[in-house]
């Protein structure tokens, strides 16, 4: 429906609200990514009964064989510490659900027919039932039209309707691809006689969401929500009431498809309702770019405010907190605020980044049970799709909202924003089947297993928060003078979501290894410490597949973009313009002074030998002591990311002081007289033996320098004060 549109910011179309993918199209895909994963997980669980014939005695059974079958070898390793644990499928226990995997593919595509028909049926079938009629008998206002249409470049086909017995003052476009109507109230009508410039913001309105291309979207979502959101809600409730006249194990997995279900009806509605208010939001913006201001409108919504102020204790809230997240429209009130500073565009919450998490969430537990989310067991290929899927999904979204608030100088609450992406993200990983066996079994425990696991989900989507906030800064400038800001955009966070793949894998595979460890291993160690020592085991068992890429994304993504900055600058506006650059050589930004030094003393300490018990970890103490000696060489100027550039520092001295050293055994052991042919080159296994020794001593060195660097930035800032940062966001790197 029509709405206010805010001025313009006079910021060219390289920062304007449209120069990046806008939050409206961020949310449609997140909810149609929601709605793929309500038909899966429903079809899935319906065809375990009518197409597999499992009844749900048949798969309490084989619960709780599971149950025996664990407890039994949970007693055999207690007896013997030796005895192997098998797996539970192995345990002679049979899955009566078997697997479907035509069936959600099937429900996903009668969904999508649905719709389409829907769609498709939608504008005739509305021009019938409101008895629309064609704009006719007014030439000039029709030619006003006209012009308007030509004015604002939209190539679709338009036709002008009119509703003559509406006496408000509305308009409202919709039809399908190639075929628009905009429909005008007579109070809108009437409105043209006397205030032209109120009529032509408010037509202009209607024809920006035709610009902006979301008409569809409006309107599939409108019908997606209608499929989904009601139907599913009583769906979950027909499940909790059906949970406990069960019996057995099959309870906890009826109150885990519940929750789930309602969980994704409740995002199903939340997000259906921020995306038609989203993109209400950015047709205003639209009408503003074209018109240079929302004078007339502004008038107008001012009058509707004051007609629909909230009296007594709602007063002031406009349109904030549950019932504003409910609402298909934004109140006059958002609006006239948006008209003042349309950075609110970009403004992220933490619901935001918290439907980020459990979309991502949904997605990697769907596709990992099997082919199209038909499978019970999944494998190898469907777990690696899921994460890849998973990650792609998180990084880019979440990226493309920080990069969206980054860019037009909008409020951004970095903590709030990664705990809800780690909330959600948690939320929706302990809600399985698996999470709630974990919450209600393990002795009664499960809560001191879950809540620091949550706990690290937060930290980690804080940390992935002020990544991004950091990747966009750095490239900004860098898309700012690109032809295609949204592809550049869309490529950097493409690439840093392949470089977190393995981590979210790694993230989302420990509750598994925490039952196990909780069951077999150390059941009667406290929760938070059974999770430390199973994050501490699988991260030194992926050395390589974790550490590794997530240390070279965090490094390389921000300073390409910082690099590519400053080459763009000095061709542009010349030297001393922009941030301070680092004044150090290329060698001691790379630290390679300290990787030699480092070399040649762990090789004076080999020939002398003081501690042959301790060699191997003297000489890693060595080598991550010269790491943080080269991060604080590389970062003694003034220039920008610096946590960033001592991560290449510390990256940069481990491998060329391992390889150095490697080369220098080498050479004192094979090139003396009476040895083996000179070969000082090191080959590939000692090439990977290099790689590990860096990525093993990186944390705690770059972990070392950022306390370090934190501290002297902070006592600094005590002696003098810097000067005022212009924006909301300030930070030391």
């Amino acid at each position: 429906m029509t709405s206010v549109p805010p001025p313009s910011r006079g910021s060219g179309p390289a920062t304007g609200p449209f120069a990046l993918p806008s939050g409206t199209t961020v949310r449609f895909v997140l909810l149609i990514a929601a709605v793929t994963a309500v038909t899966a997980l429903v079809a899935n669980s319906v065809s375990a009964t009518l197409v597999n014939d499992a009844d749900l005695p048949q798969l309490a059974d084989y619960l709780d064989c599971l149950a025996a079958a664990a407890d039994e070898a949970a007693a055999r390793r207690a007896e013997d510490p030796s005895v192997f644990v098998p797996e539970p499928f192995e345990d002679g226990c049979h899955d009566p659900r078997g697997t479907a995997e035509w069936v959600p593919a099937a429900a996903t595509g009668f969904l999508l027919l649905l719709i389409l028909g829907a769609y498709l049926a939608l504008p005739p079938w509305r021009i019938a039932r409101r008895r629309y009629r064609p704009l006719t008998g007014m030439p000039e206002l029709s030619a006003t039209l006209t012009a308007l249409v030509a004015e604002t470049g939209v190539r679709a086909r338009v036709t002008f309707l009119t509703e003559p017995l509406d006496p408000t003052i509305a308009a409202l476009a919709f039809g399908r691809v190639g075929r628009r109507y905009v429909v005008l109230s007579g109070g809108l009508l009437a409105l043209s006689a006397h205030d032209r410039a109120a009529f032509r913001a408010v037509v202009l309105h209607e024809l920006a969401h035709i610009r902006n291309r979301d008409l569809d979207v409006g309107f599939l979502t409108l019908i997606v929500w209608r499929m989904c959101g009601p139907p599913v809600l009583a769906f979950a409730g027909l499940a909790f009431l059906l949970a406990p006249v069960l019996q057995g194990a099959v309870v906890v997995l009826v109150y885990a498809f519940a929750a789930q279900l309602g969980l994704l009806a409740l995002l199903v509605t939340l997000l259906s309702r921020a995306v038609l208010r989203s993109r209400e939001l950015y047709a205003d913006a639209r009408v503003c770019r074209w018109e240079g201001g929302g004078a007339s409108l502004r008038r107008l919504f001012e009058s509707q405010a004051r007609a629909h102020a909230p009296q007594g204790p709602a007063a002031g809230r406009g349109g904030r907190g549950a019932t504003g997240l409910l609402r298909a429209h934004p109140t006059p009130a958002r609006r006239l605020a948006a008209l003042e500073d349309d950075s609110a565009l970009s403004r992220v919450s933490f619901w935001d980044l918290g439907a980020v998490g459990a979309v991502a969430a949904f997605v990697h537990q769907i596709v990992a049970q099997g082919p199209a989310g038909g499978g019970f067991r999944g494998g190898r290929l469907p777990d690696h799709f899921s994460v890849a899927l998973a990650a792609g999904l998180l990084v880019t979204a979440a990226g493309t909202v920080v990069w969206r608030a980054v860019a037009r100088g909008s409020a951004l609450r970095v903590r709030a924003a990664g705990i809800g992406l780690g909330l959600g993200t948690g939320v929706v990983t302990v809600l399985r089947p698996s999470g709630l066996q974990m919450l209600a079994t393990l002795g009664g425990k499960g809560l001191s297993y879950v809540l620091p696991y949550a706990a690290l989900l937060c930290l980690a989507g804080w940390a992935l928060v002020r990544w991004l906030v950091t990747v966009a800064e750095a490239w900004q400038p860098v898309v700012e003078r690109a032809r295609r800001p949204h592809m550049l955009s869309a490529l950097v966070l493409t690439l840093s979501a392949a470089g977190l793949t393995t981590t979210l894998a790694y993230l989302l595979s420990l509750p598994s290894l925490v039952v196990y460890a909780a069951s077999f291993i150390a059941p009667e160690a406290p929760g938070a410490l059974v999770l430390v020592g199973s994050t501490v085991y699988l991260l030194g068992d992926r050395l390589s597949t974790v550490l590794l890429p997530i240390l070279l994304t965090g490094a390389l993504i921000p300073l390409l973009g910082t690099v590519l900055a400053g080459r763009r600058r000095d061709k542009g506006l010349g030297t001393g313009f922009g941030p301070p650059k680092p004044v150090g050589p290329l060698v001691v930004r790379l630290g390679v002074p300290a990787a030699l030094a480092a070399a040649v003393l762990n090789l004076v300490l080999a020939v002398l030998d003081p501690f042959p018990e301790y060699a191997w970890l003297l000489l890693l103490a060595l080598f991550g002591l010269a790491e943080v000696g080269a991060a604080v060489w590389a970062t003694r100027d003034e220039a920008s990311l610096r946590l960033v550039r001592g991560l290449v520092a510390v990256l940069g001295c481990g491998l060329l002081g391992a390889l150095g050293w490697i080369v220098l055994v080498k050479s004192m052991t094979s090139c003396l007289p009476g040895g083996v042919p000179c070969g000082p080159l090191p080959d590939v296994g000692q090439l990977r033996v290099a790689v590990l020794a860096m990525t093993s001593t990186a944390v705690p060195a770059w972990l070392t320098f950022a306390a370090v660097d934190t501290l002297t930035t902070a006592a600094r800032r005590r002696r003098r004060p810097p000067p005022p940062v212009p924006g909301p966001l300030h930070r030391p790197w």
